[in-house]
C-alpha cells in the first residue's frame, strides 16, 4: 500500500478558521456531528459546509427528516444570498425531506420507531446511490432517536446508519440538539465531534465553538468564539473568556 493510501484525505469545512482547528479540515468520507442548542448555529455551520463544498464542485445532498426543505431553503438565502433552489435547478444539490413518501408517512401514522429508522436507513442508501454526492447535510435526527427506548437498540441503529454513510463515500455532518439530552451515542460513533454553545458572558449573548474529537487527527485544545455575519460563519482566534 502506498504512503497516501494509509492516510485521509482532508475536505474544507468551507467555514473561515475550522480547518485551522483540525488540521486541514474533515476527512472524506467520515461522518461528523455538529452538537448546540437552538440557536447555536448547527444549521448555518452544515448549510455553509454544502454549499461551500458545491462551489468548489462537490454535489451536495440535505437530508431534512423533521421539516420541509422550503425553510432551510428560504432562511440561507434570505440571512447569506445562498441559493438553494438555483443549486438544486442545476443538479448540484439533492434534497430529501419530509414531502418524501417514506418520511410522511411517519408523520401520518403511528410508526415503530425502529422499523421508521431502519427504513430511514434505506431511504438514504437508495438516494445516496442515486444522487452519488459528496456531502451530505442530515437536519436533526435526535427527536427519531429517542423515541427508541433501548439504548442498546439505539446504538446499533446509530451504527447501521453510520455505517452506510461511511460505505458510500460521502463526508456527512449530522447536527444534534441538546434538548433532549441524549447525544452521546451519536457523537460516540461519529468520526469527529465539534460542539457550539450560545452563552451570556457579561452583557453579551457569545457564540463559541470548540472540537471535542476528531479520530485520526490533530485538534486545538481551545474554545473559540463563533462569528455570524451576512457571509455566514467564521471563527475568530479570540476566545470568548476573559
Amino acid at each position: 500500500m502506498d504512503e497516501a493510501s494509509k492516510t485521509y484525505e482532508r475536505v474544507s469545512s468551507g467555514v473561515p478558521g475550522f480547518d485551522d482547528l483540525v488540521n486541514g479540515g474533515f476527512h472524506r468520507g467520515t461522518v461528523n456531528t455538529v452538537t448546540g442548542s437552538s440557536g447555536a448555529g448547527k444549521t448555518v455551520f452544515a448549510s455553509q459546509f454544502i454549499y461551500q463544498g458545491i462551489l468548489a464542485g462537490e454535489k451536495g445532498m440535505l437530508v431534512l427528516p423533521s421539516e420541509s426543505a422550503e425553510f432551510i431553503k428560504r432562511e440561507m438565502y434570505t440571512s447569506f444570498n445562498w441559493d438553494f433552489w438555483k443549486l438544486e435547478e442545476e443538479g448540484k444539490l439533492a434534497v430529501v425531506d419530509v414531502t418524501d413518501p417514506v418520511l410522511r408517512l411517519q408523520k401520518s401514522i403511528e410508526t415503530d420507531p425502529t422499523e421508521f429508522l431502519i427504513s430511514f436507513r434505506k431511504l438514504v442508501e437508495k438516494k445516496l446511490e442515486e444522487e452519488k454526492p459528496q456531502r451530505l447535510l442530515i437536519d436533526d435526527l435526535m427527536a427519531f432517536f429517542t423515541a427508541v427506548e433501548s439504548p442498546f437498540v439505539m446504538r446499533s441503529l446509530v451504527d447501521d446508519l453510520f455505517g452506510t454513510l461511511r460505505s458510500s463515500g460521502v463526508t456527512s455532518i449530522i447536527t444534534i440538539g441538546t434538548a433532549f439530552g441524549m447525544t452521546e451515542i451519536m457523537e460516540y460513533g461519529a468520526d469527529s465531534c465539534t460542539i457550539l454553545q450560545r452563552e451570556r458572558i457579561g452583557n453579551n449573548l457569545v457564540r463559541s465553538i470548540y472540537i471535542m474529537k476528531m479520530r485520526g487527527s490533530r485538534i486545538a485544545n481551545a474554545i473559540r468564539v463563533l462569528d455570524i455575519s451576512d457571509d455566514g460563519l467564521a471563527i475568530s482566534t479570540l476566545s470568548p473568556y476573559p
